[in-house]
């Protein structure tokens, strides 16, 4: 199979929407961000970006002010929002299979050998998404109980992106 066509990966707006939380967190106190600087410093095209901006403010993660002085910032919810909050702001509830989108029972879960495990690792997913905080991601605290992974170098993401560097799409991050 082609992985650029994976259906299990997460869309490009959430990825930029976690870089740009990641950015505004680590900016807090700060005067509003500007759609230009937001977009240099997590490496994202301003004329995508401002759409994953607008669903960050729809859904109360940011606080956006027009004019001479307006701009970005993260709002009190958004810098307690979690990885989870981020995604669904932008692309609606996560759903790992068609099976566990509705609020009924799937017609085949009582005969459906797999259903058991989609539930299980759905589960899962919203836990692991629901336990990784902005704030903690930002300034490297560490709120999984997954195999120790540096979670400081999440942060570099954002960073790392200003210079080209896209640790969320090559599968490495290198440490500044």
């Amino acid at each position: 199979m082609n992985d650029a066509n994976s259906s299990m990966q997460l869309t490009r707006a959430a990825d930029y929407a976690v870089r740009v939380m990641i950015h505004l967190v680590g900016r807090a106190g700060e005067r509003r961000v500007s759609l230009p600087a937001v977009a240099a410093a997590t490496g994202a095209p301003e004329s995508f970006l401002s759409k994953v901006l607008q669903a960050l403010t729809r859904g109360g993660l940011l606080i956006s002010q027009r004019g001479q002085t307006g701009g970005f910032e993260v709002s009190a919810r958004g810098r307690k929002a979690s990885m989870r909050d981020v995604i669904e702001a932008v692309d609606g509830r996560i759903h790992l299979n068609v099976c566990l989108t509705s609020g009924q029972a799937c017609a085949r879960q009582s005969w459906c050998p797999a259903h058991p495990v989609w539930v299980r690792a759905q589960e899962a997913m919203l836990k692991v998404l629901e336990d990784a905080r902005i704030e903690d991601l930002t300034f490297g605290t560490r709120t999984l109980d997954a195999p120790r992974t540096d979670l400081s170098l999440v942060g570099n993401i954002a960073a790392g992106a200003a210079d080209g560097h896209d640790g969320c799409r090559c599968g490495e991050v290198t440490p500044r």
